[in-house]
């Protein structure tokens, strides 16, 4: 339903982690030893590619530096390993010095209880991965120049996404509505067809402060760039940077978080849909972006309001992605109700859906989920079902594990290709 890293994913750099001090380097409220230096290789050595530094987000949120001091012939590595702060996740600013092992276009770097992996691109770029237990987050890493990364007027380009406005046609009282929307974008000239990926709620809607985080997802967007797509997360109204009020279904008292009644569950959701429809209409705008239909999914809350959005127009879309969906969690003695009546409003798309769910989610069980599916079959929707084994507690985070998912979506986009050309 949220954005947030798993607090004891990164507990080992609380732990084995230097404080930071007066004297560390700060770029972009990421710490560095005032001492850091790249390593100096060998022009033609085997591990040359490993001298560097490299920028990127842990889980699409927790800003991560990677810097190697030096690599030996054998491929021994020591490396920086640095993170911002995450007050939701009670994360500290922190760097580390570890060991690592160079080999090929891996570099392997381990600590008390954790290993990190990063796999080298040929454009130097790193596909990377933390383990620690059952627990993984994952990060796409651009390589960087340090110099250029400590001067005072620095901008850090810690995603390839970026983030602009849309102006939309929504008026809130009296005055334009701009939406925050986080474009990644293909390489090619374009025009490419245009992928729309909505966010989820904010848990159980009682912290202001997270209503403010811009969502995207990385790997997804990863994963649809390579395939042509154009990929655009916006944000709805009070989200992220987005104008307007973030009103989708609380409680009369707001600091009680959202509610259960459904009249104004329902509302809310109407709300969405319409944040929905203006920025796909404001994107379509865009010169990069092809006249065609859209590619429509999101996570949690947005899973549902793909589908139902599908549903209500059925011709502006090419296909639906749901990601773990749901509204209300099943803990609400409405959520049955609420999010059967979602799910039956996109039964009218008429063409097949792909549904990714894990299991252990915290607000959906598998059982609450298929449940859901069935309601959306019964009512004439057409759709596959995906179940796959997450470790306890993080079912909910599914879309950053696209080990699990991305055959499955993989075969789902192919088979819209070729009904495509029919």
């Amino acid at each position: 339903m949220f954005r947030k890293l798993q607090p004891f994913v990164f507990l080992a750099f609380l732990t084995l982690s230097q404080p930071v001090n007066a004297d560390d380097l700060l770029i972009d409220g990421v710490p560095l030893p005032s001492d850091a230096a790249v390593a100096a290789t060998t022009p033609g050595s085997a591990f040359q590619q490993w001298s560097g530094v490299w920028v990127g987000l842990w889980g699409g949120s927790l800003k991560h530096i990677l810097l190697v001091e030096s690599v030996s012939e054998d491929g021994a590595a020591h490396v920086i390993y640095a993170i911002s702060e995450n007050p939701y996740a009670g994360i500290q600013p922190r760097w580390l010095r570890r060991e690592g092992i160079a080999s090929g276009r891996t570099l392997k770097v381990t600590g008390q209880g954790f290993t990190a992996t990063y796999e080298m691109a040929e454009d130097g770029s790193l596909k990377a991965r933390f383990e620690r237990g059952d627990n993984a987050s994952s990060a796409t890493m651009a390589k960087a120049d340090l110099a250029s990364l400590t001067r005072p007027d620095a901008v850090v380009a810690w995603t390839r996404g970026k983030s602009e406005f849309l102006q939309t046609d929504l008026i809130e009282d009296g005055k334009p509505v701009r939406l925050e929307v986080v474009i990644f974008r293909p390489s090619g000239a374009g025009p490419f067809p245009l992928a729309v990926i909505n966010h989820g709620s904010t848990g159980r809607g009682v912290s202001p402060s997270l209503f403010t985080h811009t969502w995207f997802a990385p790997d997804l967007a990863d994963f649809l760039n390579d395939r042509g797509w154009i990929v655009a997360f916006p944000q709805r109204r009070g989200r992220g940077k987005s104008d307007g009020l973030y009103d989708e279904g609380f409680a009369e008292n707001r600091k009680l978080g959202y509610t259960g009644d459904t009249y104004t569950t329902f509302r809310g959701a109407d709300r969405a849909l319409s944040d929905i429809d203006a920025a796909i209409t404001a994107l379509r705008r865009r010169q990069d972006v092809a006249p065609t239909p859209v590619l429509l999914g999101g996570n949690s809350r947005g899973g549902v309001l793909s589908i139902a959005y599908a549903g209500l127009h059925p011709e502006q879309v090419a296909g639906v992605i749901n990601f773990v969906g749901g509204w209300l969690g099943e803990s609400s003695p409405a959520a049955s109700t609420v999010n059967h009546q979602l799910f039956e409003r996109g039964a009218s798309y008429g063409r097949p859906t792909i549904w990714l769910y894990g299991q252990h989610d915290r607000f959906y069980s598998i059982a609450h989920s298929r449940d859901n599916f069935a309601a959306f079959e019964k009512a004439g929707g057409q759709g596959k079902f995906f179940e796959f084994d997450m470790p306890p507690g993080q079912g909910h985070s599914l879309i950053g594990r696209p080990n699990l998912w991305s055959g499955p979506l993989d075969s789902y986009l192919s088979s819209l290709a070729a009904t495509g050309k029919d």
